[in-house]
């Protein structure tokens, strides 16, 4: 790769590599979403945890004996790595440079870091050694020289081939964020220049958080009306890509306007994508409006591009929005992600993801966590998130917030019954069409939900009842007295009478099953306390021996069994949902819940006497 050629704009650097980073049409992206570290941004400090993340990626070491990138996202092609706003600190610029100069494979690191004072900017610049790194300013240093004293906030990329050469481009913020760092750092010089890295195959415009928000039509003089320039100049014919480094604590309308703003207008007439990627904000709230863009990390395309939107996968959630469509990262903890990004056409042969999200793993204090897994499903994250954003409300039982806390600790447990588990039995019962996680927060089952995630944690908290031990029984709860199950049930669907019938249908053939107490409801109602008897479709007349010669030969001769071979029934009875939330939603304080509780595990193990025969 030959050295970068600098064009310095008035209003946009243009720095061109000669250098293709796409491969098949797509882009390998790796989204470093670390934690936040607040308290060592004034100070420039080191940031361990975020170098440690880096090192593991890019060479392994320790715990990983190989690059965990390796395992995540196999190859040899390009990957983009992007870390967020103010994730590094100057003085960790060594052990990332020695990093980023081992990876095996092309990479370029896009990576925030601050604040440092302009004399240190100065001072690295001017240790260049031959052979080594090379440090370049993405301004005009000459024309529009740096403050010494002030520090700035910046970001750093790498371009590194294996086979050549390493360069790295300190690259200014050029807005400031006005409700924290306008009061703390009031000091922060701010760069004149957007930057523009143009590679053969791709156009790539990094960004740094505020710098995202002023949209072009009101600002002529922003960030966004200055790549736009950069945008009609170059060459139609090659996509484009915004990537923004953040460091925002929580969701707000400004990002989703400045997303589509940037893709619709600052990209239009190009293919173009946003990245985003912030430091983990793991902080739930209710309303899905904000709480599906989680930490707002991932990767966003025009909804006129792809009107159906992606489907869900384990790593990456869709996105759909007004002008929107994309993956948002599922996790909102620390974590590292790894996927395709495609710029298109979609449809079913070209693919139909903007960003196929493929892996992640925890990042911690000590790096990347080994060794790398794949994805689990992702009931357990959705399922535990929906408890987060429906704790329990001001005047409930303290049952509900007691139980929720262990819901969650069995939801992280290695014991039955899984997360699956759970959600299935909560949303479907015994029925056995399967439950969406994602659809837990959907308008339409949010309410069901919210009903039976609080029932169960009630139920959870009675004394004399224990967790299933057992994936391939109905049931999350067991008692220990009458030894029956139990299952909480809010069908958001069914009506009760189909739900009734559900049971009665799925006792037939289940004579090695526990009884089963059902405590249900559904939209038009709640079960009604009794025994589950048959309808009269809920089984069959017996048939004659499938080991009776009756003179047939082939598939119809006699056969030592068969599935009209007469089947066992379990017994199941049922309770309705309204008994648990007179526990807690009619709760008073100067009498307490504990009678309610007594008496409705007396009436579960009313029942079935234990030991009975099924």
């Amino acid at each position: 790769m030959a050295d970068p050629q600098f064009t310095f704009g008035d209003r946009v650097t243009t720095v061109g590599f000669d250098a293709t980073v796409l491969a098949g049409g797509g882009l390998q992206l790796c989204l470093l979403q670390l934690a936040p570290n607040l308290e060592s941004i004034g100070t420039d400090a080191s940031r361990p945890a975020a170098v440690r993340a880096v090192e593991d990626l890019l060479i392994g070491g320790g715990a990983h004996q190989r690059p965990a990138l390796a395992e995540m996202a196999p190859g040899a092609e390009a990957v983009l790595v992007v870390a967020p706003e103010f994730a590094f600190g100057s003085s960790d610029w060594p052990a990332i440079d020695a990093a980023v100069r081992q990876a095996g494979r092309p990479i370029v690191l896009l990576g925030g870091f601050g604040v440092t004072p302009g004399q240190s900017l100065l001072d690295w610049r001017a240790a260049a050694q031959a052979g080594g790194t090379g440090r370049h300013f993405a301004w005009d240093e000459a024309a529009t020289p740096l403050s010494t004293v002030r520090p700035v906030n910046g970001g750093w990329c790498w371009v590194h081939d294996p086979n050549g050469d390493t360069h790295c481009i300190v690259f200014l913020k050029m807005l400031a964020e006005q409700n924290v760092e306008a009061v703390q750092l009031p000091a922060l010089q701010y760069g004149r220049r957007g930057t523009y890295l143009r590679f053969n195959d791709l156009d790539l415009f990094p960004l740094i958080c505020a710098d995202m928000l002023q949209p072009m039509v009101q600002h002529p003089d922003s960030p966004q009306a200055r790549i736009r320039e950069a945008v009609v100049a170059g060459d139609v014919a090659r996509p484009a890509m915004v990537v923004g480094s953040l460091l925002q604590t929580g969701y707000n309308v400004n990002w989703e306007i400045a997303v589509d703003g940037i893709l619709n207008q600052v990209l239009a007439g190009r293919e173009g994508v946003v990245a985003l990627c912030n430091i983990a904000h793991d902080h739930p709230v209710a309303d899905e409006a904000a709480d599906r863009w989680r930490s707002l990390s991932g990767v966003y395309g025009r909804w006129g591009d792809l009107t159906k939107g992606q489907a869900n996968l384990p790593v990456g959630r869709r996105l759909s929005v007004r002008g929107v469509v994309g993956g948002v990262l599922r996790q909102s903890v620390p974590t590292v992600a790894t996927g395709k990004v495609s710029w298109g056409p979609y449809g079913p042969v070209d693919g139909k993801f903007i960003w196929h999200a493929e892996m992640h793993g925890a990042c911690n204090a000590a790096g990347v966590a080994a060794p790398v897994l794949l994805p689990d499903r992702p009931d357990g994250c959705e399922l535990s998130r929906f408890v987060r954003r429906h704790p329990a409300q001001t005047g409930w039982s303290p049952r509900v917030a007691t139980g929720l806390k262990q819901l969650a600790t069995q939801l992280t447990a290695d014991t039955p019954p899984s997360p699956e588990r759970l959600l299935h039995g909560l949303l479907a019962g015994v029925a056995p069409e399967a439950v969406d996680p994602d659809g837990l927060h959907e308008a339409r089952i949010a309410p069901a939900a919210m009903a039976a995630v609080h029932g169960l944690a009630v139920v959870a908290t009675i004394e004399g009842l224990e967790w299933l031990p057992n994936n391939d029984q109905a049931g999350q709860l067991r008692s220990v007295a009458s030894e029956s199950n139990i299952l909480i049930w809010r069908d958001p669907n069914k009506t009760v009478g189909q739900m009734e019938r559900e049971l009665g249908a799925w006792k037939v053939g289940q004579g090695h099953h526990p009884n089963l107490v059902v405590i249900g409801a559904s939209w038009s109602g709640d079960l009604k306390p009794g025994i589950v008897g048959e309808g009269r479709l809920d089984d069959v007349a017996a048939p004659p021996s499938p080991a009776k010669d009756l003179g047939a030969v082939g598939g119809l001769g006699a056969e030592t069994g068969d599935i009209t071979l007469a089947r066992g029934r379990c017994k199941v009875a049922t309770l309705g949902l309204d008994r648990v939330a007179a526990i807690y939603a009619d709760y008073d304080p100067a009498l307490g819940d504990q009678e309610k509780a007594v008496q409705l595990l007396a009436d579960i193990n009313a029942f079935f006497k234990k030991g009975a025969a099924a």
